[in-house]
């Protein structure tokens, strides 16, 4: 089948309309970016105390507990098989951190007792998740290094029901990031949710664009389908996966407000990415590239005071790569439960520290 899968070589300067396409694309993108932060700038450059309260010159002070995980799902549009959900063990984390003015430090540690084998296998990751929340954009990076992944439900491609399939040479690479542009900053704050350092006072929503882009890589020593279900999956069995993928995004974040205390927060955004893969097989190699949409969600609940702030949140996204063979979905996230105390901050702290980070 891989005889069929070769495409022939492309001629010299065939892919220079599709980049040239998306390069104007994303200049005009950049540009209208721009002009909107201009926009609202004019608007004004104050929040809506109305709306939202700054607690100037106080130094948020949190503790939490925070399980971050990539994980990814493989399937096939050829025959009607199931799909493989590859799952890292993921270590639950203790963290302690604080916020001031814009300046943020997070701290975290795996406690043993925290994190069992529970048969899943081990999984060695370096984890890099940092979504920075400024008064107009919002900044989302990760840098995620894993290996070592358990195949869920128990019992799935294991000659034990009670045991799990695992794959310690199993290993997903993947960097980039996105930047938002948070239209209604005036009413709307993600920093109440997400940060500590600020309360939403009455509910009100906030449309949102930007862009992104993300490189990963996804291998094995030996094909990433499990024998027992290679009968399921195409001959061609892959080994390694390669992507690359940029566009733009929109989306819209709100939150509703209970009794100036009570707060939910949510947010969903879409991005339409143009999508280069390269998948290895024993056989040979596929290139395919096409447009395919990507999604990020935000969300947050709990309590917010002038002194106390207590919330369960959950980011996640997902990033999706298409080829005529195999079908790859990977998830990143992160499950977050904290506390957080305010307390006023010396003179000397207060000059230091800028009140936020101005971009546009």
């Amino acid at each position: 089948m891989m005889q069929a899968l070769r495409a022939a070589p492309a001629p010299a300067g065939s892919q220079k309309p599709a980049f040239f396409f998306f390069g104007r694309f994303f200049t005009g993108w950049l540009l209208f970016l721009t002009l909107a932060g201009q926009a609202q700038n004019r608007i004004g450059r104050d929040v809506d105390t109305a709306y939202v309260q700054i607690f100037r010159g106080k130094l948020t002070a949190r503790t939490f507990l925070s399980q971050k995980y990539t994980s990814f799902v493989l399937s096939t549009p050829l025959k009607q098989s199931p799909s493989l959900r590859f799952r890292p063990n993921s270590a639950l984390d203790l963290g302690i951190g604080a916020t001031f003015g814009a300046l943020t430090l997070n701290l975290s540690y795996g406690l043993s007792f925290l994190n069992q084998n529970n048969g899943k296998g081990k999984t060695r990751d370096i984890d890099l998740q940092t979504h920075v929340y400024m008064r107009k954009w919002v900044v989302d990076g990760f840098g995620q290094f894993y290996s070592g992944y358990f195949l869920a439900p128990r019992g799935k491609a294991s000659s034990d029901p009670d045991r799990y399939y695992q794959r310690p040479d199993l290993g997903v690479r993947m960097v980039g990031g996105s930047l938002w542009r948070v239209l209604n900053f005036r009413r709307f704050s993600f920093r109440a949710a997400l940060v500590q350092n600020e309360r939403q006072k009455q509910s009100a929503g906030s449309w949102l664009m930007g862009f992104q882009l993300y490189y990963g890589v996804m291998q094995g020593d030996s094909a990433l389908v499990p024998g027992v279900f290679q009968a399921a999956f195409p001959d061609d069995e892959v080994r390694r996966m390669r992507f690359i993928k940029v566009g733009p995004c929109a989306g819209y974040a709100y939150t509703y407000v209970f009794r100036e205390r009570w707060f939910a927060t949510g947010s969903l955004t879409a991005n339409l990415n143009a999508t280069f893969s390269k998948e290895t097989f024993e056989a040979g190699k596929l290139t395919a590239g096409n447009v395919r949409p990507d999604f990020l969600f935000r969300a947050v609940a709990g309590y917010n005071s002038n002194q106390w702030c207590v919330t369960l949140g959950w980011v996640n996204g997902s990033v999706a790569v298409r080829s005529p063979v195999y079908r790859y979905t990977i998830h990143t996230g992160n499950y977050r439960f904290t506390v957080a105390r305010r307390f006023k901050a010396n003179s000397r702290m207060r000059k230091m520290v800028p009140e936020t980070i101005k971009i546009l």
